[in-house]
């Protein structure tokens, strides 16, 4: 039988949890459910109302009542009722036990052994919110918390005393509490998971999976070889400080690649259907990964990066030394140098004409222009005006060229010696386009990438520096050959994860070696996520965790000490080295103009030898 302390008791336990909604599975008639519609209705609370003595409305309880889009319901279930063993059993089923729906039991008897049977084999875990409400007397009732730490994962039911309450027909309050329960949140009092067996994802892929577990366990928690699946144990390490929290146990699931297709194969699709409820391994979250996972918080980060050493037939590169000045400025110098040439020449006829102290005899125009070349490039000169004018202009000459000439070295060899030459391919597409070789890892997630990925300039890389190749399996590397050629081959590009290919760098290169390497962003650059299913039972108390440790510097310190993140090198590290690409345009300059003097040359000799036979075939004629 029904009363007004149950229904008052039905209203204070959903306004102690600020709950606005409320399900009743209930066998009562209308008119002794009555008076809980009233109260409900008086402080706010929405309600329905389902008679399960009725079996077609039982016919699928969770698609037609429990399916809600509401962040979190009241249930009711009377297990009176005869038919409330269906309502349980389809409830287990949909695994509706969890933290989004609050479980109102009520026994009006107090049968624990029939509790036992409901809920021993149900599916009924760590975030469960049952209530179950025992009478001990006509307004006195005893509430117990009802959860399993993992029904499938071997733990037991458990039901913990929480408290009295007095009720009568217009109020609830605590009359005693039986437990320590309401002293900390639920979950705090559930932080003992030594029953539980959870089924872990390890991922190695630098060993083979068919090793010995004794082997593949010793790998992976090891300090050596750092740099081999690295993000996985870094997640591993993690899942260490996890387990002496909570105490539960593993059982390992090896497995040797991330995914097949994005959410599913390898160790994440061991995640998303649900057949392990943990992975060593971080993963980058993604649109098709977001709708079956959680992530938890950053372990580390994941850089795809295209790594190659500036090439030294990068291309002549004569412009480099008309950079210093502005077009404008050039032609305002060599204006300045013509009119200092002619000046010159004038200030010399001057000087033979007029002055008594004089050269022997007077350059021409084109050797007075060659003085003010001369001066310009700080070389003197042989010939020198008499008179003060003539030397103070000449002295002005040389001053403004040697403020020039002090200008353009200073930009020259800051441009030329200053900082290591760096190619000028920035993205996949010119690196698509290039004649460069590339090679890639051998890991499966680089070749998943390159093959699946929508991205068209991915696709141009693949199909220009691998299809087209006669030999497709020749670019594929391990990281240690690719590092050492990109390092004896200047021009050869590895891609790889950067972390992974920074440790082989370092041991490998020299400061200046290493001060000359290019990267290429081969995806966007993004952190790794500890993962659950979206619908574990655990996410909630494991995402507190790992938060902690993230707060506590725990993630940062694994993170640092398996995974870098960049190369140590100096600002002088390289050494100072002016290529063929900018000496090339000065030989072939110097090649031109000696040339130039050789046909001029040529050119004079045989205009002498014509004139000096013209000449003697005129002489004769007249004698």
């Amino acid at each position: 039988m029904t009363s007004w302390p149950l229904y008052r008791l039905i209203v204070f336990n959903l306004l102690e949890i600020n709950l606005s909604n409320l399900m009743v599975f209930h066998c009562w008639s209308i008119k002794e459910a009555f008076p809980l519609v009233e109260m409900l209705n008086q402080n706010g609370i929405f309600s329905q109302y389902i008679d399960v003595q009725n079996p077609d409305n039982l016919a699928n309880v969770h698609k037609e009542y429990l399916d809600s889009d509401l962040v979190r319901l009241g249930v009711f279930l009377d297990l009176g009722c005869d038919k409330a063993e269906l309502v349980t059993n389809q409830s287990s089923r949909a695994r509706l036990y969890n933290q989004n729906l609050h479980w109102l039991l009520y026994d009006e008897a107090g049968n624990f052994t029939k509790l036992t049977q409901l809920f021993e084999g149900a599916n009924l875990s760590l975030n469960a919110d049952v209530t179950y409400v025992s009478r001990e007397d006509e307004e006195r009732f005893i509430l117990h918390d009802v959860y399993n730490k993992g029904s499938h994962l071997g733990g037991k039911l458990n039901i913990t005393v929480d408290q009295t309450l007095q009720c009568n027909r217009s109020h609830c309050q605590v009359k005693e509490y039986l437990s320590e329960l309401h002293l900390r949140p639920r979950l705090q009092h559930r932080m003992d998971l030594s029953s539980v067996t959870f089924r872990l994802a390890a991922l190695v892929s630098v060993l083979p999976i068919n090793s010995s577990e004794e082997e593949l366990l010793e790998f992976l928690n090891s300090d050596r070889d750092s740099h081999m699946d690295s993000i996985s144990r870094i997640g591993n390490r993690l899942i260490m400080h996890t387990q002496e929290i909570l105490g539960f146990k593993l059982h390992y699931i090896w497995c040797g690649t991330w995914s097949v297709q994005d959410a599913f194969g390898g160790a994440i699709g061991m995640l998303t259907n649900e057949s392990a409820e943990l992975c060593t391994t971080p993963f980058v979250p993604s649109w098709n990964r977001l709708h079956y996972l959680h992530p938890m918080t950053e372990q580390a980060q994941f850089r795809a990066v295209c790594m190659f050493r500036t090439p030294h037939n990068a291309g002549i590169k004569a412009a480099v030394f008309l950079e210093p000045f502005m077009p404008s400025v050039w032609f305002a110098f060599a204006g300045l140098l013509i009119f200092a040439g002619v000046l010159l020449w004038m200030i010399f006829h001057l000087e033979r004409h007029w002055m008594q102290r004089c050269l022997d005899f007077i350059p021409s125009l084109l050797s007075s222009c060659l003085i003010s070349f001369g001066a310009a490039c700080i070389q003197g000169s042989y010939l020198m005006p008499k008179s003060a004018g003539g030397r103070l202009a000449f002295i002005a000459v040389m001053l403004t060229s040697f403020l020039m000439y002090n200008y353009y070295t200073s930009i020259v060899v800051s441009t030329l010696l200053g900082s290591p030459v760096r190619s000028n391919i920035r993205t996949i597409q010119q690196l698509a386009d290039s004649s460069l070789d590339v090679g890639f890892d051998t890991v499966p997630f680089t070749k998943t990438y390159l093959v699946s990925s929508p991205r068209p300039d991915i696709r141009s890389l693949y199909k220009q520096k691998v299809e087209s190749k006669r030999d497709p399996n020749s670019v594929w590397l391990s990281p240690e050959e690719g590092v050492i050629r990109v390092r004896d081959q200047p021009g050869f590009v590895y891609t790889s994860e950067a972390s992974f290919m920074y440790h082989f760098v370092e041991k490998h290169y020299l400061p200046r070696e290493i001060s000359d390497l290019n990267e290429i962003i081969l995806r966007p650059e993004s952190a790794v996520y500890g993962m659950v299913h979206l619908n574990s039972t655990y996410r909630q108390l494991l995402t507190q965790l790992q938060v902690r440790m993230l707060e506590t510097g725990i993630t940062s310190k694994q993170s640092r000490f398996f995974s870098k993140t960049k190369l140590h090198t100096f600002s002088n590290s390289f050494v100072i080295q002016v290529g063929m690409e900018y000496a090339a345009p000065l030989f072939i300059s110097l090649l031109v103009a000696y040339f130039l003097a050789l046909l001029i040359l040529i050119l004079e000799i045989c205009w002498a030898r014509y004139a000096k036979k013209k000449f003697s075939t005129i002489i004769p004629q007249n004698q």
